[in-house]
């Protein structure tokens, strides 16, 4: 069944980091946009006379998602890229189209043990999703562990790491780590690590038994990381993935 594409409207633009925006559309009839945490949509432009279309995770931290009235998502600047010369040109009150949501990277009905939500850059955008749904799992059952794993070049593009912090010091079921590949801060807290994501991946030994991963972000660490989990007995029972490809065309 096709999705069937609807006017939008750019509502708000706000730097997330050097290089990275968020962006929050609204439909053109004002009506409601549902999806669940994790989903993604497609946003058709035109770039240079022609029809583009990208595709973007909802990032939204929606409490009540039936009356949900926006869709935010996180674009980071890619050198000649068609979607980034458009959404960083445009302005609140330009248009685009959209149509979804697609895609299945998200929460199941009934939890493991722990999850392991790793991503990369924006890749973390479908977490910032769940968060709304992932702190009512963690009140309702205070044995549910989540581990939250984030991997950056720089502590400057570390997006929304402050409201995961804020997440790990109020509930003692979540942890939040960032792991940064190319330049370390002077004086780094307990959360932080040198490297890339799956410098992490032995220190918090998954098992197959309990543990449901999502990876989501670069599809160099997607590739990498799916290799390495299957080794270790993760199926796709229990190893969610998502690619972030960047484009110019």
């Amino acid at each position: 069944m096709v999705s069937p594409r609807y006017p939008v409207i750019l509502k708000e633009k706000r730097v997330l980091a050097p290089g990275t925006l968020e962006l929050t559309y609204c439909r053109e009839d004002e009506g409601v946009i549902s999806y669940l945490p994790g989903q993604f949509f497609s946003l058709d432009f035109k770039y240079q006379g022609e029809e583009k279309s990208r595709s973007y995770s909802a990032v939204g931290r929606v409490d009540n998602l039936k009356d949900n009235r926006a869709f935010q998502f996180a674009i980071t600047a890619v050198p000649n890229g068609a979607a980034s010369q458009f959404f960083f040109d445009a302005q609140p009150g330009d248009k685009a189209k959209m149509s979804g949501p697609f895609g299945a990277l998200t929460l199941p009905r009934i939890d493991p043990a722990r999850y392991l939500l790793i991503g990369t850059g924006t890749g973390v955008a479908p977490y910032r999703a769940m968060l709304p749904e992932l702190e009512q799992r963690l009140k309702n059952n205070t044995a549910l562990e989540i581990v939250l794993l984030m991997g950056v070049r720089a502590p400057a593009e570390l997006i929304y790491g402050e409201e995961f912090l804020a997440l790990s010091q109020t509930y003692p079921g979540f942890s939040f780590y960032a792991c940064y590949s190319r330049e370390m801060p002077s004086s780094p807290d307990s959360h932080i690590f040198s490297g890339r994501v799956n410098t992490l991946f032995e220190k918090l030994k998954p098992d197959a038994q309990r543990d449901m991963v999502y990876l989501c972000g670069n599809p160099n660490m997607v590739d990498e990381s799916v290799s390495w989990f299957t080794e270790r007995e993760f199926t796709a029972k229990n190893l969610k993935r998502e690619k972030y490809k960047f484009s110019t065309f």
